[in-house]
């Protein structure tokens, strides 16, 4: 199977969303390939204190994720997701089932809601953060994404330095 950013183009958005949900999917193989079916202990495993353990990343991904997709797309956050970045990358160690598993419920949640967008969405702009400061959607959409690559690099290495 090629990688996602070989695939033909996602019927019926246009082609940025396109690459974006290409871009999802690439983040989404990645931590399948690089994370998932690490033990627990290799999950959470810190090379030195106050580096994000694998499961951490992952953690933030989709929280980060959904938090962003809360600003462009108004999706519902889940009560996890409102805990925010500190206990998603340094907080306590949780079950990795539990982790994957919303991960998975993240990401479809988010292939779904980038698959509703139309051209004219991706101009409007949104009100982003807690100071509400104002972006074009397009902008936080794209940044979703980077972000969540940016993520998966960093586990990819984790992954390398356990051996």
């Amino acid at each position: 199977m090629p990688a996602p950013f070989l695939e033909p183009l996602e019927p019926g958005v246009p082609p940025a969303v396109s690459a974006w949900i290409k871009g999802l999917k690439e983040v989404e193989a990645h931590l399948e390939k690089w994370a998932f079916d690490l033990p627990e202990e290799a999950f959470w495993w810190r090379p030195k204190e106050g580096v994000n353990p694998i499961g951490g990343l992952v953690r933030h991904v989709a929280g980060s994720s959904l938090r962003l997709a809360s600003y462009a797309l108004s999706l519902d956050l889940p009560e996890w997701a409102k805990r925010g970045r500190e206990w998603e990358l340094l907080g306590e160690p949780e079950a990795k089932g539990v982790v994957v598993a919303r991960f998975r419920e993240a990401w479809a949640r988010l292939l779904s809601a980038f698959r509703g967008l139309g051209e004219g969405d991706l101009f409007q702009e949104v009100p982003v953060g807690a100071q509400g400061l104002q972006a074009p959607r397009a902008h936080v959409l794209h940044h979703l994404v980077e972000h969540a690559q940016h993520h998966a690099g960093q586990v990819i290495y984790a992954r390398k330095l356990l051996g």
